[in-house]
């Protein structure tokens, strides 16, 4: 492990002289493209909530590779590595730890020989990034599902999918659920009394966008004896600089899960004021806590950027009123990046808030350096102490 690790930092050092990918000879020779990153992740928590602080430094690749398209077959493959090379006190609460994995593995037809060039199916791992399922790339690995699924965008203003897992590897780099798992012991973390292996999720989504200035998306996902969630985002762009976006989750108990209902509701504004990118919004849950939210399969949602330190906004009985901010300074393109989200609970005794930032820094092409640090107060109403956590984590990335 130390050898490989040794070999990442040369390689990523080799890579500072580099102003271009270092495989572009290989993939210009029209033998399919190898793509990747190397990354190192260096973190420090200090959490009141668990009396402890933690830091650690991990250094990670990934790997991939996409075959030609021969007779409408493609295949893929993306390799997943990460290895820790510094540790100190309490790290395990950083979730920061060792990954191996093949966390992508698919062969793909397309079915461009009847006229259908914009329709697939796929089977085998597959990172997917939609509705019900996001990628969340937050530590050294997607969050990647093992799948078959057809997708399709010739349908008139439509793109459209639906699929099966049966088993998915989490972006959590903590104890195993970074492997691929039933989705008894994905759910399990939220519902303790999930504590059965299952059939997989079955789902499907459309996003529509034949009315002007408007898009609809509209989903299901059946997680065989857990839950069915059904779902809607619409965003209506009422000009260039104004979009208004709700968001509509619902969670029904099925199989062995009993008594398990959940509702969500969203609603937020989306503003561009000169550079600046605003989007002030509100977030609640009634019933029990989301199964599907960003700790499990992920929420296509502002908030499922959100550290989660002390808020707990996926949580039943939760209100959380929240303000977005995004801007780039042209002269260095610095992106800078701040998320506050209040939550007040109905159900837990605390209320709490949290601030994210975000500052992303290209050094030269395909070379960023980002820093993402986190703020969190929560406040007891059972007379206990208030706590404060903090997170700060610093990533040097250079993709290829």
């Amino acid at each position: 492990m130390k050898k490989i690790n040794l070999f990442l930092a040369t390689a990523m050092a080799v890579s500072l002289v580099s102003a271009e990918s270092i495989l572009k000879p290989i993939n210009d020779q029209g033998y399919g493209t190898i793509s990747g990153r190397i990354q190192s992740l260096t973190m420090y928590r200090d959490f009141d909530s668990k009396g402890a602080n933690g830091a650690n430094s991990t250094l990670g690749i990934v790997l991939g590779y996409t075959s030609p398209e021969i007779a409408g077959f493609d295949a893929g493959i993306t390799y997943n590595y990460a290895g820790e090379i510094y540790d100190n006190n309490a790290s395990a609460i950083l979730a920061n730890d060792e990954v191996n994995i093949l966390n992508e593995g698919w062969i793909r037809y397309n079915f461009g020989a009847v006229s259908f060039s914009n329709t697939t199916v796929m089977a085998g791992r597959k990172i997917n990034n939609g509705e019900v399922f996001r990628a969340d790339d937050f530590r050294q690995k997607a969050r990647s599902l093992e799948t078959v699924q057809l997708e399709t965008s010739d349908l008139p203003s439509t793109r459209a999918l639906v699929g099966h897992t049966g088993r998915m590897s989490n972006w959590i780099q903590a104890g195993d659920h970074w492997e691929f798992q039933n989705y008894g012991d994905v759910f399990s973390p939220i519902d303790s009394g999930i504590n059965y292996n299952t059939d997989g999720v079955t789902w499907g989504e459309a996003v529509n966008n034949s009315i002007d200035k408007l898009e609809i998306a509209l989903y299901d996902a059946y997680a065989w004896d857990i839950a069915n969630l059904i779902g809607t985002r619409i965003q209506w762009d009422a000009s260039d600089s104004t979009s208004l976006v709700g968001y509509y989750r619902n969670e029904m108990d099925v199989g062995h899960n009993d008594a398990h209902e959940s509702n969500a509701f969203g609603l937020s504004l989306k503003q561009k004021l000169g550079a600046f990118s605003l989007e002030p919004g509100y977030f609640g849950v009634r019933g029990d806590d989301l199964l599907f939210q960003e700790l499990t399969t992920g929420i296509n949602h502002a908030l499922g950027a959100s550290m989660e330190l002390c808020s707990c906004q996926f949580a039943g009985g939760s209100d959380t009123a929240y303000l977005k901010a995004v801007t780039k300074m042209k002269s260095t393109k610095t992106v800078l990046y701040a998320l506050y989200n209040y939550t007040w609970h109905d159900k837990r005794p605390f209320d709490g808030q949290e601030l994210n930032i975000i500052i992303k820094q290209p050094i030269v092409e395909n070379l960023m350096i980002v820093y993402k640090g986190g703020i969190g107060y929560r406040s007891m109403k059972d007379g206990t102490p208030h706590t404060t956590d903090t997170d700060h984590r610093l990533f040097i990335t250079y993709a290829f």
